[in-house]
């Protein structure tokens, strides 16, 4: 199938899963949500593919986020239910039964670190910058990014708050710890490679130059595996279950 903000390639057991709007920084919008779903369906039932990539074209990013005029378009009735989709979405390539791996190189923050967490592991690029940035959105300055230009977030409620909604406030700590999930999103700040190594959230940093030629031997390793024994171990893990007795043959 042709896709109209993703770009796919399978090749080698090897399912290439990029997203294709460089000239948004690959932010997500609906249509990216929905055709991410249709895929994850796809490469889960097919079995000549044993593990799936996740990046994103372009020089500058793996994904931004959600997309602005997305966003700003929002009736009070459609941010409820962009939530659940990205929720269910990202849901979705958890539970795939191949291993996931998300190749961050650029920008990765907000929604798009959230995607990128809903993956089995990260790694990046040492030019990568991630952050979980959604409380700055409603910050005084000079902590508001930029682009606000001093105007209000948008998606600040007049009472009770606002917070990450797409999964991310549950599996950042699940990957790197409470206390220290808890000081990203209460700040806002982006990590780079190096603080990000250290604190677990990526499991490796390769060179920019090198990023494209790392992650593909990385990916091939996994995908020389038998496919069986990848879902058996996911399965295992994910669910923190010993096994005990071996299938019958």
């Amino acid at each position: 199938m042709s896709y109209e903000t993703l770009d796919i390639k399978i090749e080698d057991r090897i399912a290439w899963l990029t997203l294709n709007r460089p000239e948004k920084l690959n932010a997500l919008t609906p249509t990216s949500m929905h055709e991410l779903r249709q895929v994850f369906t796809e490469i889960d039932d097919d079995e000549d593919v044993c593990v799936a990539v996740l990046r994103g074209a372009g020089e500058r990013a793996f994904c931004a986020g959600m997309d602005l005029d997305w966003s700003e378009s929002l009736t009070r009735k459609d941010r409820i239910e962009q939530g659940r989709l990205g929720e269910k979405t990202f849901a979705m390539m958890e539970r795939l039964s191949i291993p996931v791996i998300a190749a961050v190189h650029g920008y990765a923050v907000g929604g798009g670190l959230e995607l990128a967490l809903a993956a089995d592991f990260i790694v990046c690029s040492d030019n990568a910058k991630m952050g979980l940035v959604e409380i700055t959105l409603s910050a005084k300055p000079p902590y508001q990014p930029k682009f606000m230009d001093g105007k209000e977030d948008p998606d600040q409620p007049e009472f009770g708050g606002s917070a990450p909604g797409w999964g991310g406030v549950k599996r950042l700590p699940q990957r790197i710890g409470k206390a220290r999930a808890k000081e990203l999103l209460f700040t806002g700040i982006r990590l780079d490679p190096e603080r990000a190594l250290q604190l677990g959230l990526v499991n490796n940093v390769f060179p920019a130059d090198d990023f494209d030629k790392e992650v593909a031997g990385l990916a091939q390793r996994i995908a020389a595996m038998n496919r069986y024994n990848l879902r058996l171990v996911k399965e295992l893990v994910e669910n923190g279950y010993d096994w005990i007795e071996p299938h019958p043959s």
